[in-house]
């Protein structure tokens, strides 16, 4: 009777690791499955593109392009370096314009202005335009990091 005991606990921990073994094996194969079918559970990855080269952007110039999800995004030499901001402004979302000559960006929706770093100088935009990372490398070619889409 008590070798019959020992029996049945011995199978009931055996089913139990075997059960628990089974549970976890399967959950981490349904994350990983979801992860790799649904791309919203992705950690979207950044990106560098290439937008132009360092000696086709004087002091002043500037150049628009658009990123992977379409946004569009200005690049500008301000003479310290290279700086590039959203053209979407932060107050309703209309397209707001680099205007070289006064140095500022110049949002015709409701008068709103910002500096070349994209604060905002007047207006009633509540936030700074949004900002990505410069990078030039050792050819004078000009990158812009972006998140994937």
């Amino acid at each position: 009777m008590a070798e019959n005991e020992k029996q049945t606990r011995r199978s009931f921990l055996s089913r139990l690791w075997m059960g628990a073994g089974l549970f976890l094996s399967y959950g981490t194969a349904a994350f990983y499955g979801f992860s790799f079918l649904s791309p919203r559970f992705r950690k979207p990855q950044p990106r560098r593109i290439l937008v132009a080269s360092a000696d086709k952007l004087p002091p002043g110039a500037s150049t628009t392009f658009k990123d992977l999800s379409g946004r569009k995004i200005v690049l500008v030499n301000s003479g310290g370096g290279f700086i590039a901001l959203s053209t979407t402004c932060t107050h309703l979302g209309c397209t707001t314009y680099w205007e070289p000559e006064k140095s500022h960006f110049f949002c015709p929706c409701h008068n709103g202005y910002f500096d070349v770093n994209g604060n905002v100088v007047s207006g009633p935009p509540p936030r700074p335009l949004d900002k990505f990372e410069v990078f030039v490398d050792e050819n004078d070619n000009v990158f812009v990091e972006v998140k994937e889409v």
